[in-house]
């Protein structure tokens, strides 16, 4: 399906939501939607509210998905190149790995003419010519995803601490309820040992303990009222614990998928540019943009370099690859079968990580969906948008080549 289709469910979601979006009002009087991360655990959630979320969740799951799928096709185009130039007939291996040697040869001819240090690889320098274009977007998104997952890990953190003082709270109260009960305990007996003493003090030595016996039950009244308050009240905030704490729960499950979609986004873009963080990728790509102009200096007096580069080229594109030209920065691929294997290697290693996001998206779609049937009775006339909404992501290409 076009990404124009995550678009129209982005925008389903958006009018859903603006049902149940307070506004608050500034001095001049303007409408400002209230940006909260995470409300303040006190009340339980409506049930309309967790089938929106879920929603929303299962349309950021469809486009992390659409995302690694578009490049998991591209990685697998790559691929498949690899195995075409590998498969090569022995009169066309032969053209093209003599080719490939006079590319080779005649760039390495460049480096000792530049006589300068080489500040970035070879590969380095291959895959940033390879996506040259896309680099400088993968630099602020990468810096983006980076602040996000820092903040996301923040949240977490609250929200697992936020859990644990509702629970400590919890225990808390249970602690004063048993105090409660040893102390109505406690209150009886003395209540009742009070009575006895009346009782035989009247008796046997014929004393009026009528108002003792007031008094002592005017105490053990008071006492116990206090004590039956005190209990309730511990009771209520029991419940009222529960209830946050799975709130949090709930929150933070919802982090969570989150989290696991950013990191993978983080951890894949890493891996992909082989560098540690955002920094890093600049700096490399920074480095890729001198070596470019050094280059281009050296390319412009070297004709025979630029001529096999095109017979290379020209060759390979007998061959219908996806991208014939990268080949030109893999020429020690084809001629050294270890360049080739790690080159491979590489490839299959950006393809597994990427199987294993869009795997995990449609494990995460899947068990919303679930959900969202189990609950979408809760929404009332809203309940076709959600079907909506669900026959939009059915409609996706879900399947994994």
């Amino acid at each position: 399906m076009e990404r124009g289709l995550s678009k129209d469910l982005q925008g389903i979601i958006k009018m859903f939501f603006s049902k149940f979006r307070k506004k608050k009002t500034d001095g001049n009087g303007e409408q400002l939607e209230q940006e909260k991360r995470y409300e303040k655990l006190i009340e339980p959630s409506q049930k309309t509210y967790h089938v929106v979320d879920m929603c929303e969740q299962m349309i950021d799951a469809a486009r992390e998905f659409e995302d690694a799928k578009s490049e998991y096709d591209k990685v697998s185009s790559y691929i498949n190149d690899v195995k075409i130039v590998e498969g090569l007939g022995e009169k066309d291996k032969k053209i093209v790995a003599e080719l490939a040697s006079n590319v080779a040869k005649l760039n390495a001819a460049r480096k000792e003419m530049l006589k300068t240090e080489q500040k970035i690889s070879d590969s380095q320098f291959a895959q940033m010519q390879e996506l040259e274009d896309d680099v400088p977007k993968s630099i602020k998104l990468l810096r983006t995803n980076e602040k996000y997952l820092n903040s996301i890990n923040r949240d977490l953190k609250t929200l697992e601490g936020e859990k644990t003082a509702w629970e400590i709270s919890k225990e808390d109260c249970k602690d004063e309820m048993r105090q409660l009960r040893r102390l109505a305990v406690l209150l009886t007996v003395v209540f009742a040992v009070a009575v006895v003493f009346c009782l035989v003090s009247s008796v046997v030595a014929e004393m009026d303990t009528s108002l003792m016996m007031v008094i002592s039950a005017f105490i053990a009244v008071l006492v116990g009222a206090y004590i039956f308050l005190k209990y309730q009240d511990c009771q209520s905030e029991i419940q009222k614990c529960d209830v946050n704490r799975n709130y949090a729960i709930t929150l933070e499950n919802r982090v969570k998928i989150k989290y696991v979609n950013m990191k993978n986004a983080v951890d894949y873009a890493c891996e992909k540019y082989h560098v540690r963080n955002a920094d890093e990728l600049e700096e490399v790509y920074g480095l890729y943009l001198e070596a470019v102009k050094e280059r281009e200096k050296f390319r412009k007096t070297n004709d025979d370099l630029e001529y096999y580069n095109n017979e290379l080229v020209k060759t390979l594109e007998k061959f219908n690859l996806y991208d014939e030209k990268i080949w030109v920065n893999y020429a020690k691929a084809i001629i050294d079968n270890k360049e080739m294997v790690e080159l491979k290697h590489d490839l299959v290693a950006r393809k597994q990580k990427l199987r294993g996001r869009m795997e995990y998206n449609l494990n995460a779609i899947t068990e919303l969906k679930r959900d969202i049937l189990i609950n979408k009775n809760q929404l009332g006339d809203r309940v076709e948008q959600v079907n909506t909404i669900m026959k939009r992501v059915a409609e996706l290409n879900m399947s994994i080549n």
